[in-house]
Protein backbone atom coordinates (compact mmCIF):
# COMPACT_ATOMS: atom_id res chain seq x y z
CA UNK A 1 0.00 0.00 0.00
CA UNK A 2 1.43 3.45 -1.05
CA UNK A 3 1.83 5.45 2.17
CA UNK A 4 1.39 8.53 0.54
CA UNK A 5 -1.53 7.93 -1.26
CA UNK A 6 -3.34 8.34 2.27
CA UNK A 7 -1.72 12.14 3.05
CA UNK A 8 -4.52 13.93 4.10
CA UNK A 9 -5.22 17.20 2.42
CA UNK A 10 -4.96 20.62 3.93
CA UNK A 11 -7.93 22.39 5.39
CA UNK A 12 -8.00 24.97 2.50
CA UNK A 13 -7.40 22.08 -0.37
CA UNK A 14 -10.70 20.15 1.28
CA UNK A 15 -12.50 23.65 1.38
CA UNK A 16 -11.94 24.23 -2.43
CA UNK A 17 -12.45 20.47 -3.29
CA UNK A 18 -16.17 20.89 -1.05
CA UNK A 19 -16.63 24.20 -3.32
CA UNK A 20 -16.14 22.43 -6.10
CA UNK A 21 -18.33 19.17 -5.60
CA UNK A 22 -21.25 21.56 -4.44
CA UNK A 23 -21.02 23.62 -7.35
CA UNK A 24 -21.23 20.51 -9.80
CA UNK A 25 -23.81 19.46 -7.40
CA UNK A 26 -25.64 22.15 -8.24
CA UNK A 27 -25.07 22.58 -11.99
CA UNK A 28 -26.54 18.98 -12.00
CA UNK A 29 -29.17 19.08 -9.63
CA UNK A 30 -30.36 22.45 -12.05
CA UNK A 31 -30.33 20.25 -14.89
CA UNK A 32 -32.22 17.79 -13.31
CA UNK A 33 -35.15 20.47 -12.19
CA UNK A 34 -35.02 21.39 -15.86
CA UNK A 35 -33.02 25.10 -15.90
CA UNK A 36 -33.96 25.26 -19.63
CA UNK A 37 -37.31 26.30 -19.34
CA UNK A 38 -36.60 28.94 -16.36
CA UNK A 39 -37.44 32.45 -17.39
CA UNK A 40 -35.53 34.53 -15.02
CA UNK A 41 -36.34 37.87 -16.26
CA UNK A 42 -39.11 39.88 -19.43
CA UNK A 43 -38.06 39.28 -23.06
CA UNK A 44 -38.16 42.80 -25.12
CA UNK A 45 -41.89 42.48 -25.07
CA UNK A 46 -42.41 42.05 -21.58
CA UNK A 47 -43.55 38.67 -22.21
CA UNK A 48 -41.76 35.64 -21.22
CA UNK A 49 -40.51 34.55 -24.09
CA UNK A 50 -36.98 32.53 -24.63
CA UNK A 51 -34.21 34.46 -22.93
CA UNK A 52 -30.88 33.40 -22.25
CA UNK A 53 -28.37 33.98 -19.58
CA UNK A 54 -25.33 34.10 -21.88
CA UNK A 55 -24.14 37.80 -21.27
CA UNK A 56 -22.00 37.40 -24.74
CA UNK A 57 -25.49 36.31 -26.87
CA UNK A 58 -27.43 38.76 -24.96
CA UNK A 59 -24.38 41.74 -26.17
CA UNK A 60 -23.85 40.87 -29.39
CA UNK A 61 -26.65 38.33 -30.90
CA UNK A 62 -23.89 35.96 -31.67
CA UNK A 63 -23.74 32.45 -29.73
CA UNK A 64 -20.66 31.98 -27.38
CA UNK A 65 -18.37 28.47 -26.83
CA UNK A 66 -20.57 27.32 -24.72
CA UNK A 67 -24.04 28.14 -25.88
CA UNK A 68 -26.36 25.78 -25.98
CA UNK A 69 -24.47 23.63 -23.19
CA UNK A 70 -27.74 24.63 -20.68
CA UNK A 71 -30.11 23.20 -22.69
CA UNK A 72 -27.99 19.85 -23.59
CA UNK A 73 -27.55 19.42 -19.47
CA UNK A 74 -30.98 19.52 -19.28
CA UNK A 75 -32.03 17.28 -22.02
CA UNK A 76 -29.14 14.65 -21.10
CA UNK A 77 -30.83 14.91 -17.58
CA UNK A 78 -34.25 13.67 -19.38
CA UNK A 79 -32.52 10.94 -21.34
CA UNK A 80 -32.22 12.91 -24.42
CA UNK A 81 -29.27 12.14 -26.00
CA UNK A 82 -29.97 13.31 -29.26
CA UNK A 83 -31.43 16.43 -28.16
CA UNK A 84 -28.45 17.38 -26.35
CA UNK A 85 -25.98 16.52 -28.94
CA UNK A 86 -28.17 19.12 -31.51
CA UNK A 87 -27.75 21.66 -28.67
CA UNK A 88 -23.70 21.19 -28.43
CA UNK A 89 -21.92 18.85 -30.06
CA UNK A 90 -19.73 18.57 -26.58
CA UNK A 91 -22.87 18.58 -24.42
CA UNK A 92 -22.88 14.79 -23.16
CA UNK A 93 -18.77 14.79 -23.23
CA UNK A 94 -18.54 17.77 -20.62
CA UNK A 95 -21.85 16.29 -18.41
CA UNK A 96 -19.77 13.17 -18.22
CA UNK A 97 -16.50 14.57 -17.10
CA UNK A 98 -17.91 17.07 -15.11
CA UNK A 99 -20.39 13.91 -13.24
CA UNK A 100 -16.73 11.92 -13.22
CA UNK A 101 -15.25 15.59 -11.31
CA UNK A 102 -17.43 15.47 -8.95
CA UNK A 103 -17.08 12.35 -6.82
CA UNK A 104 -12.85 12.80 -6.41
CA UNK A 105 -13.69 16.28 -5.17
CA UNK A 106 -16.60 15.11 -2.81
CA UNK A 107 -14.23 12.57 -1.55
CA UNK A 108 -10.89 14.82 -1.21
CA UNK A 109 -13.54 17.76 0.77
CA UNK A 110 -15.07 14.48 3.36
CA UNK A 111 -12.32 11.93 3.30
CA UNK A 112 -9.58 14.08 3.64
CA UNK A 113 -7.37 11.49 1.96
CA UNK A 114 -5.41 12.32 -1.40
CA UNK A 115 -6.72 8.72 -2.60
CA UNK A 116 -8.18 10.04 -5.51
CA UNK A 117 -6.46 12.97 -6.51
CA UNK A 118 -4.52 11.81 -9.33
CA UNK A 119 -8.45 11.52 -10.63
CA UNK A 120 -8.79 15.08 -9.85
CA UNK A 121 -5.71 15.54 -11.91
CA UNK A 122 -6.14 14.23 -14.78
CA UNK A 123 -10.15 15.86 -14.85
CA UNK A 124 -8.13 19.39 -14.42
CA UNK A 125 -6.15 18.90 -17.47
CA UNK A 126 -9.15 17.53 -19.18
CA UNK A 127 -10.60 21.18 -18.77
CA UNK A 128 -8.03 22.45 -21.40
CA UNK A 129 -8.51 20.06 -24.07
CA UNK A 130 -12.55 20.41 -23.99
CA UNK A 131 -11.92 24.47 -24.56
CA UNK A 132 -9.37 23.19 -27.29
CA UNK A 133 -12.59 21.36 -28.52
CA UNK A 134 -15.07 24.16 -27.40
CA UNK A 135 -13.09 26.37 -29.88
CA UNK A 136 -13.00 23.71 -32.55
CA UNK A 137 -16.79 23.13 -32.12
CA UNK A 138 -17.30 27.38 -31.72
CA UNK A 139 -15.60 28.55 -34.98
CA UNK A 140 -17.16 26.17 -37.61
CA UNK A 141 -20.65 27.33 -36.05
CA UNK A 142 -20.08 31.08 -36.52
CA UNK A 143 -18.76 29.96 -39.85
CA UNK A 144 -22.43 28.54 -40.81
CA UNK A 145 -24.33 31.38 -38.81
CA UNK A 146 -22.51 34.31 -40.77
CA UNK A 147 -22.63 32.36 -44.54
CA UNK A 148 -26.20 31.87 -44.04
CA UNK A 149 -26.83 35.95 -43.39
CA UNK A 150 -28.15 34.57 -39.56
CA UNK A 151 -25.04 36.11 -38.05
CA UNK A 152 -25.24 39.41 -39.77
CA UNK A 153 -28.58 39.95 -39.09
CA UNK A 154 -28.50 38.84 -35.37
CA UNK A 155 -25.08 41.10 -35.05
CA UNK A 156 -27.14 44.17 -36.69
CA UNK A 157 -30.30 44.04 -33.86
CA UNK A 158 -28.22 43.44 -30.97
CA UNK A 159 -27.95 45.61 -27.78
CA UNK A 160 -24.33 46.46 -28.64
CA UNK A 161 -25.04 46.94 -32.75
CA UNK A 162 -27.81 49.46 -31.38
CA UNK A 163 -25.71 51.26 -28.94
CA UNK A 164 -22.97 51.79 -31.64
CA UNK A 165 -25.44 53.11 -33.70
CA UNK A 166 -27.10 56.14 -31.26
Amino acid sequence: MDVSANRTVARGDRILHGLAAAVLAAVFLASFLGADRWRLWPGPDGGREETTLCLLKRLTGLPCMTCGMTRSFCALSRGQVGEALDYHPLGPVVFGVLAVAMVPSAWIAVAGRRRMEWVARALIWSISVLVLAALVVWVPRLWILFASGAGSEAWHTSLLARLFAA
